[in-house]
This record gives structure tokens, sequence and C-alpha cells, in this order.
């Protein structure tokens, strides 16, 4: 089968995929031969990602919300026969220092980075077979504490926790961890705070934090490429890849 065929056949969800690491994946696998569907609450961004893809299905909703995160798994496996792999791309993160960061922002942080990622996965266990994939996207920011960015890293570690239980009581399933370094252009730099970013680099500089932007094109890439091999794989349980730009 050629590189670009690898995910023939395969049916994936990408939730997230209006915009930034969501639509690179999407458009990856599509053109490595999977059936996509996706979801993001922008349907206008959707449904042109359809027309880019060449086919797929767009299906919007607020993964927020439990009966849109269900709606949407019920409605993308009934199109695509079922699922092979769902993966929750949303993510959300603001540039603050704590003692400045009020409930509203914790709540609205918490709740894209942690809910909707655990409602994603819970609508599409029943739809994602013993050798599919269920996948997260996490961060590195985890392991790195980075100045100004707690409410979006800690939010991070809550999934990291929650991925772990999510295999322990789902032992029949594989649940995948990604962990994602930077990566540029896309909008989550521009939700973040534009105008504190200066501030926060100048920090992460002396932090000596990993420097460098990977594109959001290799990244799909690289990702379809993955979940090809696990799928090709089933017996195989890879509970983490980790994403990072090369320094040199």
């Amino acid at each position: 089968m050629s590189t670009h065929q690898r995910l023939a056949g395969r049916r994936i969800l990408v939730i997230g995929a209006s915009s930034g690491l969501g639509e690179a994946l999407a458009l990856a696998c599509a053109q490595a031969g999977a059936t996509v569907a996706v979801s993001a609450r922008r349907a206008d961004r959707l449904d042109d990602l359809v027309q880019r893809m060449g086919s797929g299905f767009a299906f919007a909703g607020d993964a927020t919300l439990a009966d849109d995160a269900q709606r949407v798994a019920t409605q993308a496996a009934q199109a695509m026969g079922g699922i092979d792999v769902m993966v929750y791309m949303a993510g959300y993160g603001v540039l603050q220092e704590l003692k400045d960061t009020d409930v509203d922002t914790w709540v609205d942080v918490f709740k894209l980075n942690v809910i909707g990622a655990n409602l994603a996965a819970a609508a599409s266990l029943d739809h994602v077979g013993r050798n599919g994939l269920i996948a997260f996207v996490s961060s590195r920011t985890v392991f790195d504490s980075n100045a100004h960015f707690a409410t979006y890293s800690a939010t991070k570690a809550a999934l990291n926790q929650c991925i772990r239980t999510w295999k322990v009581e789902h032992p029949d399933r594989r649940f995948l961890r990604i962990m994602m370094g930077n990566a540029q252009p896309t909008e989550f730099v521009n939700q973040m705070g534009l105008e504190r970013l200066g501030a926060a680099l100048k920090i992460w500089g002396t932090q000596a934090l990993p420097g460098g932007f990977m594109e959001p094109s290799d990244v799909g890439v690289s990702l379809a490429s993955s979940f090809a091999t696990m799928l090709d794989h089933p017996e195989i349980d890879v509970s983490e890849i980790q994403l990072d730009a090369r320094q040199v």
C-alpha cells in the first residue's frame, strides 16, 4: 500500500477541527485515504474544510455540552459506519499570572481542555471498538511550568490524569495521550493574548524552556502516520506520543 493511502478504509472523527492542528490533522488523514468526520463550533469553517478534504462529513457542536458531544459521536458513527479513531484536538489557553486569573478564566479553560475531552471520549466509547483508538492532545507544558500559563498546563495535567483513569476503567480499549510541543501558526496563539506574549517569552527564555515551532501540516502528517501504524497493529498499546520541534 502506498504511503498516502495508509489510512484507506479507516474512519476518523476529529474534534476541534475548525483551525490549527485539528484542521491539519483532518486534511492529513483525508490525504492518507481515511473517511473523516470533523466537528467544532464553527459550522462554516467545517464546511470549508470538508470541501478542501474533497470528502468527509461535518457535524457542528460544542464539545463541552454533553448533548452535543453525544450527538456528534452518534452522527459521525452513523455517517461513516463506525469510528476507528476519535481524537480530541480542541484546546484553549490564556497568558495570565495566577494572581490575576479570575474564576471565569479558570472555568473556560477547564471546560474546553478537560470537560470537553472527557465528554467526547464518553460519547465515542460505544462506537470505537477494541482495535480502535481514543486519542487526546495534551501538552509538554505539564513538564515545564511555564510562567503566565498555569491555567493551561494545570488543565492538561488534569487531562493526563483522566486519560490514565480511562485506561484502568476500560482496559479493553486503547487510549492515546499526545504530548504536543510548540506549533505555529495556529489560532491558539491568538487566543492566548498576544499583548502578553512578549513578556511571557522573555520569562520562558530565562527558564530554559524548549524553543522552536513545528509546522501544523507536519504535525498532521506525523499523527496520521502514527494512527495508521497503531491501527495496523491492534495488539500493541502505545499509550503516549510526544512531538517537539527539533532544537538544531
